[in-house]
């Protein structure tokens, strides 16, 4: 497991936001004074200081909210799953008139709204994790070039059969069922009956999303030497409930160097009536952009990928696509409640929110650096943190504030400034039971949440926690150990 140095600070942003009205832009009460805060040239930034109270009297018994941002300060750590990484732990205890209860929350958030399966998000897990082992390998691609027959067969006409096409680790028999302006579509030979309606409209519009996975994100390596994308339809994929689809790199490379690769440019799709329609377009767009994002880091010798930027980027490429129900659901069930005791920049292996997380960080990109910037992000060398640092020409820590604050702000009116705002995305339409979207859960007076209770196991690093204070509360205060600094802002409206 890796360990981070205990000298990484973590940097809880505590903002709290009068709900309606005017009000003074300070708190009062103890030493609180101006300091820096990544992504802040607000003048009401004050400082929570470790374990003081800071008096919310002088809102005038207005809404008010506290947001907590884990934001580490020196190393920024990422990694392909949750294992191993530090969390961090506060302390936030509520009061009326000075007066310090002693009841601890224990209240659970927001049931969790799955948009896939659990199989989806192994598998996904799973891939992203070969991928960048096969990176860090150095292996040779197939080459267009090459003269030896390949497994994908060529001249294909409707009509083509394939054979012993491994899908879903299952041998399948093929047939080419449509041929697009981008792509070849084959279907398991005991789904044809049930598929056939469907590959017209999907062929026309892949061929609308293939043209934007190249303006947008980058283009894939042509290692069958056909010109085009092959969309394999299998009922192989429903073993796995709930799985949609999938791209599989290891058909990249030659079988002597992966026995189960199908040697070529390769997405597979379930069958299963269910998911049949624009769900289907959207899940194309997605695996499409995970192919493209592999081969632009294979081809500037990148040695591994993070997950999470990966699966951000797909979401991107959904949204792109203009089939947004799953790509919506994803971001209302994170406002919903679903952002507590993620990280934005570590895969969560046992829960699926994660999707959400990067479809909603993956937008605000969009809104305030331009539809460039999944280009930027895709066709580099560089991956993660690195690469949206590069991409935005920014310290990725600022750029976490900003976010966070927008996720509270955008839409509310607090403030005009474009870095607190979502242009294409309005939250309170999407979620309008949320402050700006997000939902927070209610704090009265008297109330302690110790982070090791709620959310289990601390604060994970670019994790976000978010509370509304009671008109009661007058008093709140952040404790966190000595390796945590606290700071705060208020805003009028």
């Amino acid at each position: 497991m890796r360990k981070y140095s205990i000298w990484i600070l973590l940097l809880c942003i505590c903002i709290i936001i009068a709900g309606c009205g005017g009000g003074s832009s300070s708190t009062g009460g103890g030493n609180n004074h101006p300091t820096e805060l990544p992504g802040s040239d607000d003048p009401s930034l004050f400082v929570l200081s470790n374990g003081e109270e800071a008096k919310l009297t002088s809102f005038g018994g207005k809404k008010i909210h506290t947001l907590i941002a884990c934001i580490p300060m020196g190393e920024k750590p990422e990694a392909n799953n949750i294992y191993g990484v530090s969390t961090y732990s506060y302390q936030l205890t509520t009061a009326a008139s000075g007066n310090v209860g002693s009841s601890i929350l224990r209240e659970s958030r927001l049931a969790s709204r799955t948009a896939v399966s659990s199989a989806q998000s192994e598998k996904d897990r799973l891939l992203r994790n070969q991928e960048s082992e096969i990176l860090s390998r150095g292996l040779k691609q197939l080459s267009k070039s090459e003269s030896y027959q390949k497994s994908a067969p060529s001249g294909i006409k409707v009509g083509t059969e394939w054979n012993d096409v491994y899908v879903n680790d299952w041998k399948v028999n093929l047939i080419c069922q449509h041929i697009s302006k981008h792509a070849y579509f084959f279907v398991d030979q005991r789904d044809v009956a049930e598929m056939k309606r469907w590959m017209k409209e999907y062929g026309d519009a892949f061929d609308v999303i293939y043209n934007m996975i190249h303006s947008k994100f980058g283009t894939e390596n042509d290692v069958d030497g056909n010109g085009k994308i092959i969309i394999v339809f299998s009922r192989e994929l429903s073993r796995s409930r709930g799985l949609l689809g999938y791209f599989y790199a290891v058909d990249k490379f030659s079988k002597e160097t992966f026995e189960k690769s199908n040697e070529g440019d390769i997405i597979y799709i379930t069958t299963t009536s269910e998911y049949q329609g624009d769900l289907i377009k959207a899940t194309m767009a997605h695996e499409f952009q995970h192919m493209v994002y592999f081969d632009e880091h294979y081809n500037r010798g990148t040695l591994s990928t993070y997950t999470w930027l990966n699966e951000a980027l797909s979401q991107a490429a959904e949204y792109y696509s203009g089939y947004l129900n799953n790509h919506e659901s994803w971001i209302r069930g994170f406002l919903s409640g679903d952002y507590s005791g993620l990280s934005l920049t570590h895969w969560t292996d046992w829960r699926d929110d994660n999707y959400g997380y990067g479809a909603i960080f993956m937008r605000y990109l969009i809104d305030c650096y331009g539809s460039n910037i999944t280009k930027a992000l895709c066709a580099t060398n560089k991956v993660g943190i690195a690469a949206v640092e590069a991409a935005t020409r920014e310290n990725f820590n600022i750029t976490f504030a900003n976010f966070a604050r927008a996720l509270v702000m955008s839409g509310t009116g607090d403030s005009s400034k474009a870095k607190y705002q979502f242009k294409s995305l309005d939250l309170q339409d999407i979620q309008p039971k949320g402050r700006g979207g997000l939902i927070s859960v209610d704090l009265d007076s008297g109330v302690t949440v110790k982070s090791w209770l709620y959310p289990p196991y601390g604060i994970y690093p670019y994790g976000i926690e978010f509370f509304s204070l009671k008109p009661n509360v007058e008093t709140v205060k952040l404790s966190w150990d000595k390796w945590i600094h606290g700071v705060g802002f208020a805003l009028k409206r």
